[in-house]
Order: structure tokens, then sequence, then C-alpha cells
């Protein structure tokens, strides 16, 4: 203590009363500010909410019973939606037909000609043929059996319609289902193929579904009965011997 009030200048018992008096005002409870409001004793209620401005929530897209959900359409995946294997669920088939539609999907009308043939239902088949007559504006006059009239239709205009990215994929899995030799066949055509895949159909049988002739008999065009004047033919001349195959 002497040393400090040494250094200030200033007595010691001079600066201990300092110090003392410095001590109690600390200790001293705080009264209230100058200026400061004085609190008013608390209500005993409380005070009344102004009412919450509310709006009507914009409806959400309800999803299907098949489908909880909602997804963004795709046309891949509806093609593979359209078919995708041998436990196919044909409710999933008129799904995708019906999304295609929708959304006027021009890429899905080579994908659905394609699967006419192998729908499950002829009903299945008259709506998938009347949505794509929707999109493209084209009616086949046999409805019962639009496949060949939509063949012929899409040749002519296939290069307005072009189907979804990976249908050389799909198409192959889907051959491959008749027999693996048409898929060994096809693979090659997702590197680049010189013609519309499309234009490739199944004949109806599998691979040596119909079996060669062995020493088939030959007749003379006067005996043959079953060909017209103008059926085509294969004609073959070898050695001065001339044959006919029906084409």
């Amino acid at each position: 203590m002497s040393k400090l009030a040494h250094r200030l200048g200033v007595p010691a018992a001079a600066l201990a009363a300092l110090l003392l008096a410095a001590c109690s005002a600390m200790d001293a409870p705080a009264g209230p500010t100058e200026g400061a409001p004085t609190a008013s004793p608390a209500q005993t209620s409380a005070p009344t909410p102004s009412p919450t401005q509310t709006s009507t929530p914009a409806p959400a897209q309800t999803p299907t019973a098949r489908r909880p959900f909602v997804i963004e359409y795709n046309s891949t995946r509806n093609m593979h939606l359209l078919y995708s294997g041998l436990e196919q669920d044909f409710g999933d088939s008129r799904e995708a037909v019906e999304l295609a539609l929708a959304n006027m999907d021009r890429s899905m009308v080579p994908v659905i000609i394609e699967m006419l043939r192998f729908l499950g239902t002829s009903e299945l088949v008259r709506d998938a043929s009347d949505a794509i007559t929707a999109i493209t504006g084209f009616q086949p006059k046999d409805s019962s059996r639009p496949w060949h009239e939509w063949m012929e239709w899409l040749g002519r205009n296939a290069d307005d319609y072009h189907p979804p990215e990976g249908y050389v994929e799909w198409k192959s899995a889907l051959m491959s289902l008749i027999d693996p030799r048409f898929g060994e066949f096809l693979a090659p055509a997702a590197q680049g193929s010189r013609i519309n895949l499309f234009e490739v159909a199944w004949g109806g049988v599998r691979p040596d579904g119909i079996p060669d002739l062995q020493q088939a008999p030959v007749v003379t065009a006067g005996e043959q009965e079953y060909l017209q004047p103008s059926d085509r033919v294969f004609g073959v001349s070898i050695n001065g011997e001339h044959r006919a195959y029906p084409l």
C-alpha cells in the first residue's frame, strides 16, 4: 500500500480511504437509472393475438393407386413401362399408353406400333391404336388388326417418328424373349446400323421353326395349281434347266 501511495504521490491513509469507499460502492444495491422507464404492474390477461392470414394451398397432383408418387415424364422410362419382360403387368402397359397420349409423345409411336402384336388383350390393342391415332392423325381401316396398316404407315413416315433413346437395346431384349439368337443378331446394331431397326419385324416363328424341304417334288408350270399369274417367283437357270421357286 505504502509503495503504491508513494508512486502515486498521495499519503497512504488517503489512498486507503479512497479504496474503502470504492469497495463500499460496488457492494451497494443498484438503484433505478435516471431517465429509465418504471415497469408497470404485470397485466392479468394475455393479449389477444391478431388472426393469422391463411391462404388456400394449390391442389397437388393426385397420385394414382398404381403409382403412389409423381415423377417427371421420360420417354425411355415409359418405353420400358410399356413392356419390360415376360412378367409384364399389362396394367402398366395401359398406363404407358395413357402417359404417351397425355404427353403427345411422338417418340413412343414406333414403340407402341411394335407392341401391337404383343399386348395382352384386344381392348388394350384398340386403346393403344386409338392413342397413336390421336398423336399422329392416322386412322387404320381395320381396327381389329391394325398392326399391318400401322407398319406400312410408319414405313412411309419413319423420318418424323424417331423412337426414344435406348430403343435398340430395348428391342434386342424384346426379341431375345422369343429366341436368344434374335437378341444376338440385333445387339451389334447398338453400335450403328445402316437401316431403320424398326423395319426388322418378327416373322411369327422362331428360328428353325419352318423346316427346310428335303428332295421337294417338282411339277411343271402347267401342273401347278397354287400360283396366280401375278405371283412373283425366284427364277434359276443352270445348264439349260430352268426352275421357278415361289417367293
